[in-house]
């Protein structure tokens, strides 16, 4: 599309400058407008035709879409808690923040969200919302990064039926009757389990509209309950209302002792058990994980061969090892006492494709410019400290389809 000088001058005064202004700032704007003007005084039609064709078809700057996943859930909190969980302010800030998408978003779930408990700070995060901070989520979860099977919980518990003993078949001589074979068939139960994440921000950063704060506030949460969730899919023993975890899922004759001194040949040799243990339970090997600390990951990174060649490096740089991904987290622990070799750590091997993780995706958040929180053991009031505690809630469990899916090397002193 060819634009004259004076119609570009237009479009960037009515449809660029107010833009900007909205995204970043007054401030930057008055710097824009005088720098395009100056530059479009001197210079013509000619120095701005590269920038014509995408001014033109409306095109937004990259940097300023707020396309990113979890932003629209960043500024659904903000804006909630600055209208004080009034529906009708939420509105008339989104109005303010000129975000025409997220008011028709909140208004079609305005029945929902009114039938929440406005007077004691909470709210439910309309779907779309929580769909969009939960596929943020997966790719800080590690566990959710290997891609188990997703099943949506609307009803709060989900049953998966399992074959636990199958059919078998057998030779048989002539005119001789075949033996009655019958399969045995089981089920796993998928149960809700509630995740709590406790987020303190300051209430700087919900009085005043940006996407970077929209990315704080969103970063928070996501980091509070990726932490939480990565401990408890890992290694939690399934009590206190927690998911029960791998380590607890493995069947004790899957767990295996690791060599007392790290090289490489114990290496090949601890890591190469783990895989014949899962083939030696016939499992497919369909979707295969590992999952190690880091301290595990810098140790296998920098091991060397007798000639000074990195072993695994080159394939560990492009994220899998032996052909399979592997993920690295703090979850799993380098102070374990196991096998009395002292800082112990743990590697995982595990068949993704029989892991089962239940979900909601409707997310309960509290708020309070009043309540106390303990941060490293001392008390925090947010009231003197200016701030609001955010309290989001998940629901979700873990389940495994087969546990024979699961091998777990203990006593690892790699990197010791």
């Amino acid at each position: 599309m060819e634009l004259t000088k004076e119609q570009l001058a237009d479009h960037i005064k009515g449809v660029v400058l107010p833009l900007i202004e909205d995204k970043v700032g007054a401030a930057v704007k008055s710097v824009v407008e005088g720098s395009m003007a100056k530059s479009m005084e001197a210079s013509g039609k000619a120095f701005m035709a590269p920038f014509m064709e995408s001014i033109a078809s409306h095109q937004q700057p990259k940097e300023l879409r707020p396309e990113e996943k979890g932003m629209r859930f960043g500024k659904f909190i903000r804006a909630s808690m600055k209208a004080k969980m009034n529906q009708r302010g939420v509105v008339e800030i989104l109005k303010d923040w000129k975000d025409e998408a997220m008011i028709a978003d909140f208004e079609s779930h305005a029945k929902a969200l009114a039938a929440s408990d406005a007077t004691a700070g909470g709210f439910l995060v309309p779907p779309q919302y929580s769909q969009d901070i939960i596929e943020f989520l997966r790719a800080k979860s590690v566990v959710r990064q290997a891609g188990p099977i997703m099943i949506p919980m609307a009803t709060g518990t989900f049953r998966i039926p399992k074959v636990t003993v199958g059919a078998t078949a057998s030779y048989i001589g002539e005119n001789s009757a075949a033996p009655r074979t019958q399969q045995t068939f089981g089920n796993v139960t998928l149960t809700f389990k509630k995740l709590a994440a406790l987020v303190p921000l300051s209430n700087d950063l919900l009085r005043y509209s940006s996407p970077g704060a929209d990315a704080i506030v969103r970063d928070d949460v996501v980091r509070a309950m990726a932490d939480a969730e990565n401990r408890a899919f890992l290694r939690s023993d399934g009590t206190s209302g927690s998911p029960r975890g791998f380590l607890n899922w493995c069947l004790a004759s899957q767990l295996i002792n690791g060599n007392a001194s790290a090289s490489l040949a114990n290496v090949t040799t601890d890591l190469g058990s783990l895989i014949v243990t899962l083939m030696n339970q016939n499992i497919p090997m369909t979707k295969p994980a590992w999952f190690w600390s880091p301290r595990t990951w810098n140790y296998l990174m920098t091991l060397q061969t007798t000639n000074g060649v990195f072993a695994f490096r080159e394939e560990m740089m492009r994220g899998t090892f032996w052909g399979w991904p592997y993920y690295t987290s703090t979850a799993v622990p380098i102070n374990l006492t196991t096998l009395s070799r002292n800082a112990e750590s743990e590697v995982y091997l595990i068949d993704m494709a029989d892991v089962a993780l239940g979900e909601s995706l409707n997310l309960t958040v509290d708020a309070s410019q009043e309540a106390a929180y303990t941060e490293g053991g001392t008390l925090v009031s947010a009231f003197q400290n200016d701030q609001t505690v955010i309290r989001a809630i998940s629901e979700h469990d873990l389940v495994m389809r087969r546990q024979e899916s699961i091998a777990i090397l203990q006593g690892v002193i790699y990197g010791k």
